[in-house]
């Protein structure tokens, strides 16, 4: 059975949606900056100090990435489910409408034989 996407789209908290999409644009822009950013300083000559410490810089960009990321995902997560759950409604909606409009038809049926 087909989805009617006209009666989906009604269902769909668009509000919440779009109060949602700045955000989500907003830490998908940072993570997509911090991700194609600049490498850091390679030296060849630093002593093992600057070494260790141009690999702590590294280690702490790469934890507040993985920190976003996990953000960015969650609240995509939710979205989806809050997507999820509407469709949902309005499947069981369309089905208790299936339901009425097949006895409407039968009603109709035995109304027109039945003199």
């Amino acid at each position: 059975m087909p989805i009617p996407w006209a009666a989906a789209a009604k269902v769909i908290p668009w509000g919440e949606v779009i109060a949602a999409a700045p955000g989500i644009v907003r830490s998908a822009r940072e993570l997509l900056t911090r991700t194609t950013g600049a490498e850091g300083d390679r030296a060849d000559g630093d002593s093992p100090e600057q070494r260790i410490a141009a690999l702590e810089r590294q280690v702490q960009k790469i934890d507040d990435e993985l920190t976003a990321s996990s953000d960015l995902i969650t609240r995509l997560a939710e979205q989806n489910e809050r997507l999820i759950a509407a469709v949902d409604t309005l499947h069981r909606q369309l089905a208790i409408v299936s339901v009425v409009a097949g006895v409407a038809l039968l009603g109709t049926i035995a109304a027109l034989l039945l003199p």
